[in-house]
């Protein structure tokens, strides 16, 4: 797991907003059930996890062949509060979407979209 991501709250700020976008297309995955489900069914995801989320839910998806990295300063009310919910510790994309690769501009994360 590597945390840290995005160094400024203005990056977090920015990634929120994008992930609201995302979810208005129906391309996010929102909560453990449904990124669990996807997760089973071998899909390769980037998952976004708050600072909060249990060790459970990170157990659980260890494994999956995309990405998993932690927003360091983003708890799961904080999460959720941008998705229009209570809370989420949890959220993912399919790795080939374009809103990933905007995500990895916006947080500063490294590599290519394979890993």
């Amino acid at each position: 797991m590597i945390v840290d991501v995005g160094k400024t709250a203005e990056d977090h700020g920015r990634a929120l907003s994008l992930l609201g976008l995302a979810r208005a297309s129906g391309e996010l995955l929102i909560g453990q059930d449904q990124v669990l489900r996807a997760h089973k069914a071998g899909s390769a995801l980037f998952m976004l996890t708050s600072c909060d989320c249990s060790i459970n839910v990170l157990r659980r998806t260890e494994g999956n062949p995309g990405e998993r990295r932690t927003l360091d300063a983003v708890s799961r009310e904080k999460l959720g509060a941008a998705l229009g919910l209570n809370n989420a510790q949890i959220v993912a994309l399919p790795l080939g979407s374009g809103f990933v690769k905007k995500l990895k501009e916006l947080l500063k994360i490294g590599g290519t979209l394979n890993g």
